[in-house]
């Protein structure tokens, strides 16, 4: 019995004293359920077992089971313990910032994004409103004012790509696009950083500019075309600075 107990527990790691322990937990747990360590239907570790190997208190574990639970990767049975829940991959999605650190998992992310967002601006080209153009022209503005303040312009640029998203009408699209700002926030900032006194910050500006002119225009393909080149020139500019000068500034942003 304790060799399967064993067997369970390893491969969980102790933990840092990281900012958040319960999220740090959740994120292990999370990552072995993701890869295939705990199989669908598995029970998990007991709370206090949990809490020997991670180091930490039960009420740090529960907490951490109650995100897993929320998420949709853990179900509870009452007197029986925790499980790996059934079907995730089909009723779950969810990126987590932390799996932005492994290897290739930013650059497929922002594969993503490139077909959400083209495809969000050919779809406000065609259903925005007047109220809404209003609001892309005013965040527009407010990115060409940001100049060589990155910090600010990474903020603006954030609000004028969800703005798009609202001018979809569509809110799936809305909610989507939400979710990938909000994920990849602290990498937009890193990209901004180290394009700040560069020829890429005009180039940023002329290419946010040729998306608000084509849904200006209610051309819907330009629009398209448009977004796919300012997010693809984004991911060739990662790519171009080496893995390591990526991982290193992205592991800075999260301090």
């Amino acid at each position: 019995m304790k060799d399967q107990l064993d067997s369970e527990t390893r491969g969980f790691t102790s933990l840092r004293r990281p900012d958040n322990l319960p999220d740090e937990i959740a994120h292990q747990i999370r990552q072995r359920i993701l890869n295939g360590t705990l199989t669908h239907g598995q029970r998990l570790p007991t709370e206090h077992e949990l809490a020997t190997a991670f180091e930490v208190s039960r009420n740090v574990v529960r907490e951490a089971i109650a995100r897993l639970k929320l998420s949709g990767y853990v179900e509870t049975r009452r007197g029986t313990g925790s499980f790996v829940a059934h079907g995730i991959g089909q009723r779950n999605f969810e990126i987590v910032t932390d799996e932005l650190m492994e290897k290739d998992a930013l650059e497929h992310v922002f594969q993503l994004r490139v077909e959400i967002e083209s495809g969000a601006a050919a779809l406000a080209a065609r259903f925005r409103t007047a109220e809404q153009l209003e609001v892309l022209r005013m965040a527009l503005v407010k990115v060409d004012a940001a100049g060589g303040d990155w910090e600010k312009g990474a903020d603006t640029a954030l609000d004028f790509h969800l703005a798009v998203g609202n001018a979809t009408n569509n809110p799936y699209f809305v909610r989507l696009m939400a979710h990938l700002s909000h994920v990849l926030h602290d990498s937009v900032r890193t990209l901004r950083a180290t394009s700040t006194g560069t020829s890429r910050i005009s180039e940023i500006e002329k290419e946010h500019h040729a998306i608000f002119d084509a849904i200006a225009a209610g051309d819907a393909e330009k629009a398209r075309a448009a977004m796919r080149l300012h997010l693809t020139n984004g991911i060739e500019r990662h790519r171009a600075r080496g893995p390591e000068r990526n991982h290193d500034h992205d592991t800075h942003t999260r301090r």
